[in-house]
């Protein structure tokens, strides 16, 4: 009797957390959304962002006045401190899919873009940056975005 209300408790309690980490990203229509930890988005970022952007979301902290060796614009914080909450979902989603010079041609940067990542990967990115970003610029950001 114990063991199985011991058993139950633990599926209960991992059924739960498991609901908990999980996260379905608010743009995407039910009929394509899936389910992807914080923890997976995290290490997408981290597998396809940092390398520019830092795993702080930080950037360069010369973005704004500063060009690389390459007379390209440096990346900018992703973190809530830079201009990523300017952007729309879909435009956000486009940068990180086709890079920045396919929506203007004109920029000088290094935003090439990942045409490997999948639809939810990329959402699942947008979902962790934001969850980085303070509660102050999620709530305008939603307010712009969200209607």
């Amino acid at each position: 009797m114990i063991k199985k209300l011991t058993a139950s408790i633990f599926i209960l309690f991992s059924i739960t957390i498991i609901g908990w980490l999980q996260f379905k990203d608010p743009y995407m229509s039910s009929s394509n959304a899936s389910f992807i930890t914080m923890a997976s988005a995290k290490d997408l970022y981290s597998s396809n962002c940092s390398s520019c952007h830092m795993d702080n979301l930080a950037g360069n902290p010369n973005w704004k006045s500063s060009l690389d060796v390459d007379g390209q614009r440096l990346p900018p914080p992703l973190n809530g401190s830079g201009h990523t909450w300017h952007h729309s979902p879909q435009q956000l989603f486009n940068t990180i899919r086709y890079g920045y010079k396919k929506i203007d041609p004109e920029y000088q940067g290094k935003m090439l873009g990942n045409e490997n990542l999948t639809d939810d990967e990329i959402w699942s990115i947008l979902e962790y940056i934001k969850s980085i970003w303070p509660e102050k610029i999620k709530a305008k950001y939603d307010s712009n975005f969200n209607k």
